[in-house]
């Protein structure tokens, strides 16, 4: 076995198991802002800003704009939106760019991210995943709610799915495609993209 003494190389190495593993996600703070964390939703683990989440959400777009926070705490960014807000961010993990969505709420029935879950109607727990547009097929989506709680379901051939939701309280939806496909991402190259999306939402009692 190999063993990994440079603190640089440790580093590195989780740094870039973040891609694989984490997500980001939005969470409401009153009326008229909204909070974007990185990490786990059902392990409670949310990156700090001094950490990896402030290597993660650095040029943010917040409904189609490029948006600084309008403020943060210790493991959260602070964004000026209302739901259904939705923020994008690309990320260079090696050779592999990782475009990270999320949304919040289940009112607007349109798709504006590159990959998105979308309700088929305001309120409604059948979704259709899209990818640039179109029904996404096939493709697992993983489904997390109170208490802790997680299931696997599918998409069908039309990209739809429908959910359980028992409990009240916040639920999170996430759901990955990945593509070969190169470029430069802030004039480094990458061979694919991976990418990863959520959707939160209150289930009310």
């Amino acid at each position: 076995m190999r063993i990994i003494k440079s603190v640089a190389a440790l580093a590195l190495l989780g740094w870039t198991s973040m891609a694989s593993a984490h997500f980001v996600w939005l969470e409401p703070a009153g009326d008229s802002k909204v909070r974007a964390y990185f990490g786990e939703w059902a392990d409670d683990q949310r990156e700090k800003v001094d950490g990896f989440l402030g290597k993660v959400i650095t040029e943010p777009k917040v409904n189609g704009k490029a948006t600084k926070p309008a403020g943060k705490g210790a493991d959260y960014f602070e964004f000026d939106a209302r739901a259904d807000a939705r923020l994008g961010q690309a990320v260079l993990f090696k050779e592999t760019l990782v475009d990270y969505n999320a949304r919040l709420g289940r009112q607007d029935t349109k798709g504006e991210l590159p990959l998105e879950i979308v309700p088929t109607a305001a309120g409604s727990n059948t979704f259709v995943l899209t990818f640039e547009g179109k029904p996404l097929a096939k493709t697992e989506v993983t489904v997390f709610g109170p208490p802790k709680w997680l299931k696997q379901y599918h998409t069908d051939e039309a990209g739809k799915f429908t959910i359980e939701t028992p409990w009240s309280g916040q639920y999170v939806l996430e759901a990955g495609h990945g593509v070969e496909k190169t470029g430069e991402h802030d004039g480094k190259p990458f061979k694919k993209v991976r990418y990863v999306t959520t959707l939160t939402f209150e289930q009310a009692k």
